[in-house]
């Protein structure tokens, strides 16, 4: 919403610029368009950072070096103390296999390698995540693009 409203406004600005012939008023208006873009961009990268950036967690390599599963963050947790956006990200040599998104319940923490145990098998591998506030949850992803989830009744592996 914000962004439309500024973008409304930098519009007319510009608009009543070259309409208005007052030296004073285009400079007002020119400023106000000004601040208005800075204003889209920097609330464009607040918002880039906290939604969509990817951060990588975690690297894990199967024993064959064919495949690897990234373990990533999107964006940041939801504040305050909300979930952590995730995903698993299978991959070889020729690119991206399979993607698996998902929610951590981890108390508003960013993920780290600890709330991962990969698990590589002859046509699979099997990641599973935990949370503080959550069961663990299994997360396989077939080589051939196949995805599977299952909750577990664990907690951290206990």
């Amino acid at each position: 919403m914000i962004f439309v409203i500024a973008f409304i406004a930098t519009f007319i600005s510009m608009l009543c610029c070259k309409a208005i012939k007052k030296p004073a008023v285009r400079v007002i208006l020119g400023m106000v368009a000004f601040f208005n873009i800075l204003i889209m961009i920097l609330a464009g990268s607040f918002i880039y950072t906290t939604k969509y950036k990817i951060h990588d967690v975690a690297s894990y390599t199967s024993p064959d070096g064919k495949y690897e599963l990234l373990f990533q963050q999107v964006g940041d947790p939801d504040w305050p103390f909300g979930h952590t956006h995730a995903r698993l990200v299978l991959q070889d040599k020729a690119g991206t296999i399979a993607k698996y998104s998902f929610d951590i319940a981890a108390d508003g923490a960013n993920a780290s390698s600890d709330l991962c145990q990969v698990t590589w098998k002859a046509t699979q591998v099997e990641a599973v995540i935990s949370g503080e506030e959550q069961n663990d949850n299994q997360y396989i992803l077939y080589f051939n693009g196949k995805t599977e989830s299952n909750q577990l009744d664990t907690r951290f592996g206990i």
